[in-house]
């Protein structure tokens, strides 16, 4: 990954079964309005049927950094065409299954502050117009009592220890 001194997880494909294993560096933004909601996409595992919110982001396209990614991700999933220099605020390394593969992930965390927008995707992949079933902004309460899954857990309470502690000197290690 540029930048980052992390190795690069890119290469790193194997087939086992049903299972395939894939391997990436990953931007997740922290979108927060003007209120301090979150936005969250709202999504449906193709083959599980499985749904879950999540943020913004994906992973990095060859030779990006980490702001670039995200001002990329974000035009794409959201459709915002300018958004703020993200600061950095999390890491996690994180294994999931999607559309029945394995997924492994180095994710770098960026806050972001913006005024409450409407998404409208404007360049989705064949699997996100296949999956996401929409956007929501998100308040801290909110998010802690929901019933409903979110990634990560405990995103409601990480947010809410990040507004009151404020920006960290380095990221913080979020991995389970």
């Amino acid at each position: 990954m540029p930048n980052s001194g992390r190795p690069d997880l890119r290469a790193t494909t194997a087939a086992s079964g049903t299972m395939c294993r894939v391997s990436r560096p990953t931007v997740k933004l922290l979108i927060l309005d003007e209120e301090d909601r979150l936005l969250l996409i709202h999504s449906r595992d193709p083959k599980s049927r499985d749904e879950c919110w999540y943020p913004v982001g994906g992973g990095l396209e060859q030779g990006e950094t980490l702001q670039q990614a995200a001002v990329r991700e974000a035009a794409e999933e959201t459709g915002i065409k300018e958004l703020p220099t993200g600061h950095p605020v999390w890491s996690r390394d994180h294994t999931y299954t999607y559309n029945g593969r394995e997924v492994e992930v180095h994710e770098d965390w960026l806050l972001h502050r913006v005024i409450n927008f409407r998404p409208a995707p404007a360049a989705l992949t064949k699997y996100e117009r296949s999956s996401i079933l929409g956007f929501r902004w998100w308040s801290i309460p909110e998010l802690r009592s929901t019933t409903e899954t979110v990634s990560p857990p405990g995103l409601g309470q990480r947010l809410a220890d990040l507004l009151h502690s404020g920006v960290p000197s380095t990221p913080i290690d979020i991995s389970e």
